[in-house]
């Protein structure tokens, strides 16, 4: 579940958290810059995927620090380190609660109401998130917006917040396959394909991306492109699990 739980998260959480300090000067026993420097170490331990050591930092600032939206947003990260989620969410939530630009909070939060199956809020939590028009991400939030709609069967607005992901970022690989993923349910398996392929050409050595176009051909009846492209994942990314699973498809296949 960690491992997970990072990759989900942690990778899209760090953006900005060093360089949101929340307003007003240390109101403890520290003084502002001996405080920074803690902050800077936990995120530095969060990092690194330590989150006892990062937790052992905040809780010598907390006193210091309680004031501050980044204090309460690594406190949120270093708790998913330790699968405490309510005490996640209650990070998060305090952040956005001293700062409600705080868009990458915002976003977190919404991945931890997820976890917390509280879909409602988490789905608030992510189009507060998008609002913000100084969010440097806004792909983020409208791709696990878009997940949490087609995990409801909200296919129509999948696909819209699967666009909207690409319109800010054409680049980020997952919207590509969340936007096939909706024409999919919605029977549209020409355009998935299309797009998948487009996904492709955004990032040619994406093996997930290889195997999800990959699939979808087997499940249109296009083996023979298929096998092309579980042959290149075989011989581009050797050691990967999709690679791992390319061969299992090519077993079936041949």
């Amino acid at each position: 579940m960690k491992i997970c739980t990072w990759m989900l998260i942690l990778c899209i959480a760090l953006a900005g958290c060093a360089a949101r300090g929340g307003s007003g000067i240390s109101s403890g026993g520290m003084n502002q810059q001996e405080v920074e420097l803690r902050l800077n170490l936990a995120e530095s331990y969060i990092n690194n995927r330590q989150p006892q050591f990062a937790l052992q930092e905040l809780l010598k600032v907390q006193s210091s620090a309680d004031h501050l939206s980044r204090y309460h947003f690594d406190s949120g990260l270093a708790y998913i380190g330790l699968e405490e989620w309510e005490k996640a969410r209650q990070g998060f939530a305090q952040a956005v609660q001293i700062d409600d630009n705080f868009a990458e909070a915002w976003n977190n939060l919404g991945k931890i109401n997820e976890v917390l199956r509280r879909d409602k809020e988490a789905e608030d939590a992510y189009r507060k998130a998008l609002g913000i028009l100084t969010y440097v991400t806004p792909e983020f939030p409208a791709y696990n917006l878009g997940a949490l709609m087609l995990r409801q069967g909200r296919v129509k607005e999948a696909e819209e917040l699967g666009r909207k992901a690409l319109a800010r970022n054409w680049r980020y690989i997952p919207a590509y396959k969340l936007l096939a993923d909706a024409m999919v349910a919605q029977n549209r398996m020409e355009e998935a394909e299309s797009v998948l392929k487009s996904g492709l050409e955004a990032d040619m050595d994406s093996a997930s991306t290889m195997l999800a176009l990959a699939e979808h051909q087997v499940r249109m009846g296009k083996s023979t492109e298929a096998q092309e492209i579980f042959q290149r994942i075989i011989t581009q990314s050797p050691r990967s699990n999709e690679a791992k699973v390319a061969k299992d498809y090519l077993g079936l296949l041949q």
